[in-house]
């Protein structure tokens, strides 16, 4: 089972595996998501804002609580960390920077 999360502003469409984070997701269906940790959710740097479908989303954990925190932004469910972030249900966020790999 998938569930599809569209990403803005590029409107990315990706179908996230049950049980699999948006960052994994995306770079299993070729694009590049802006990280420096490469998905170990110490950057920070895959943060984005959930603009629908918040009650799809999972709970915030300890590790991606700290993660939103040291962004200076409210625990609130609106930003999360990607890499942390898994779907039950249609989700569209806003990150810019996610990119189709070029093909060599």
């Amino acid at each position: 089972m998938s569930h599809r999360v569209v990403v803005r502003p590029a409107e990315a469409e990706l179908d996230v595996l049950e049980g699999e984070d948006l960052f994994t997701a995306a770079r299993r269906l070729g694009y590049r998501w802006p990280t420096v940790c490469g998905g170990k959710g110490t950057c920070r740097t895959c943060f984005v804002e959930v603009d629908e479908g918040a009650e799809h989303c999972s709970p915030v954990g300890p590790l991606e609580r700290e993660g939103i925190q040291a962004l200076r932004q409210p625990v609130d469910g609106r930003t999360r960390l990607a890499c942390q972030l898994r779907v039950a249900g249609p989700v569209t966020v806003t990150r810019r920077g996610v990119r189709r790999r070029v093909q060599e």
